[in-house]
């Protein structure tokens, strides 16, 4: 896969994205390809009020990247992208303003709790060894 089709396959989970996070999800993709252009998501979609970005590898700063991005959409509306609120609908979750906030209260705590795992590489691969890029 060239640079450019890395971007361009990554760009397009943003339809599947609400309205409001889509540029957000834009700037943390392109922030992702100038570190690593060949890194990969694999899915991006909202869950429990949160913009959630996967990718199938790739190194710290790119974790930074996404854990920056999830906690900005928990204050963005992702309906129109304007300040929002974590709240929620009985068991529906939403990051929502004022404006889109109909039958929705602040949530009193977000329902995930996010860890952060290390999956060791197989043996004979160098953890701080580099990925070999195509050509």
């Amino acid at each position: 896969m060239t640079e450019g089709s890395t971007l361009d396959a990554n760009l397009s989970w943003t339809p599947g994205l609400p309205e409001g996070w889509q540029p957000l999800y834009h700037e943390v993709i392109h922030a992702i390809a100038a570190i690593d252009p060949f890194a990969k998501v694999v899915d991006a979609k909202e869950k429990f009020g949160e913009m959630r970005v996967y990718m199938k590898e790739f190194d710290e700063p790119i974790f930074d990247l996404i854990d920056a991005a999830t906690a900005k959409s928990r204050t963005l509306c992702q309906m129109c992208g304007e300040k929002g609120v974590l709240s929620r609908n009985g068991g529906f979750y939403a990051t929502v303003c004022p404006k889109h906030s109909d039958g929705f209260e602040p949530a009193k705590f977000s329902p995930m709790r996010h860890v952060r795992m290390i999956i060791p590489k197989p043996d004979g691969e160098d953890a701080d060894q580099k990925k070999e890029k195509p050509e």
